[in-house]
């Protein structure tokens, strides 16, 4: 399949937490890596997020002060983005996929694309990935929240997987982590990843895998 190079950036505690107990979103990057996420969405065609981000961030996804913007692209199973929500507001392309039977208008600008379910509330990401490499999207950042990059690397749709450790400990059970979803259930299903590149940036460490 033609798709577009995926890069999965994120940053995390050390136990792995992205967001707080209550999933209120904690700000984990230091300002090292703030500056490297930037020059990285400036080098991608997109920038994608699931509706849960969305809901409990309410984020932008452009780049402040850059004329040439990244289209932002959301999952969004049962289509319930907001139409005030700031992603889709702005002077950025933005594309909502959304499950068969479930698009419905959000805004000017924004683009609303049923694709098939692989299971309830879960869209293809196939059929995502080969739909933005038609719309000319040949890099693609994935950037959360957990249960997106889990689908990402379950199906073993990327290129690239950036980890970015702050020395920090969040715990809770209830603590988004990198990676949710349903998880494996084997040893033999574990995801196997190859570690190109460990560097320290800031007061933490940012880690580069690639697949396995």
């Amino acid at each position: 399949m033609k798709r577009p190079y995926v890069i999965i950036n994120c940053a995390s505690s050390a136990d792995g937490k992205i967001a707080l107990p209550s999933r209120k979103q904690t700000r984990i990057s230091c300002k090292e890596d703030r500056k490297r996420v930037l020059e990285l969405r400036k080098s991608c065609d997109a920038i994608l997020v699931g509706i849960g981000t969305v809901l409990s961030d309410d984020p932008h996804l452009t780049i402040r002060g850059s004329k040439k913007q990244p289209i932002r692209v959301v999952l969004d199973s049962r289509c319930r983005l907001p139409k005030d929500a700031k992603v889709v507001s702005g002077n950025a392309k933005t594309i909502v996929f959304v499950g068969k039977g479930k698009a419905r208008p959000i805004g000017e600008d924004v683009e609303v694309i049923e694709v098939k379910e692989e299971k309830e509330n879960f869209l293809d990401l196939k059929e995502i990935l080969e739909k933005l490499y038609d719309k000319g999207v040949k890099k693609l950042l994935v950037e959360g929240g957990g249960t997106v990059i889990w689908s990402f690397l379950k199906e073993k749709m990327f290129d690239e997987f950036l980890v970015y450790v702050r020395p920090v400990i969040i715990g809770g059970k209830t603590s988004p982590t990198i990676a949710d979803g349903e998880g494996v259930e084997s040893e033999d299903e574990m995801i196997r990843l190859k570690v190109e590149e460990v560097r320290k940036l800031g007061e933490g460490l940012l880690i580069k895998y690639v697949p396995g």
